[in-house]
């Protein structure tokens, strides 16, 4: 068993699924799936969530510099639409469409040509 999957279950053990996947910044069904191995969704996100959330993986940010891998995850949702609501969020949607390594934003082709706003 992965380091990370046991680390999940004792956390919902001492807590609950609902608890930890709201930590994880994920449905509770999520949870469920990827303890029963029936998870049909991409493990990968939910491994770095894990990480992050419970077990203190950090990561750099090109805008936010040494962050938690679960805020990471967490920025790249909401920078998955363009909003200027802040001078943070404008720079957060670009880097993660800019070639940042950790981001899992598949841009198209009008944002790869800078057409993206």
């Amino acid at each position: 068993m992965p380091d990370w999957i046991r680390c999940l279950a004792e956390a919902c053990d001492r807590s609950s699924q609902s608890a930890i996947a709201k930590r994880l910044g994920v449905s509770g069904s999520v949870v469920s799936g990827v303890l029963r191995q029936t998870y049909a969704g991409t493990y990968e996100t939910v491994e770095k969530a894990t990480r992050g959330a419970l077990m203190g993986d950090t990561l750099v940010c090109p805008v936010l510099e040494e962050i938690p891998a679960h805020v990471c995850l967490d920025h790249q949702k909401r920078a998955r639409n363009f909003s200027s609501a802040s001078s943070l969020r404008v720079k957060l949607y670009r880097a993660c469409r800019g070639g940042c390594i950790h981001s899992r934003i598949k841009t198209t082709s009008a944002e790869e040509g800078g057409n993206a706003e």
